[in-house]
């Protein structure tokens, strides 16, 4: 998983359930020290991942703004 042009990239992903805690967990190979949980959904665990990711990269949005 990576950014690319301002939006993220998804290569390796794991979503499991995880009988101990009673949640689906998703990580990323590529930010290993992420980590979502979500009680009722695998995509909701992935989505909260991917929120999590964006949080973490540097805003710059002035690639997004037209030239003057």
């Amino acid at each position: 998983m990576g950014i690319v042009g301002g939006k993220i990239c998804l290569s390796s992903v794991h979503v499991f359930w995880s009988s101990d805690d009673e949640v689906f967990v998703a990580r990323s190979d590529r930010h290993p020290d992420l980590i979502a949980r979500d009680e009722w959904s695998s995509l909701a665990a992935m989505e909260a991942l991917i929120d999590l990711i964006e949080q973490q990269r540097p805003q710059d949005y002035s690639a997004d703004r037209p030239a003057a």
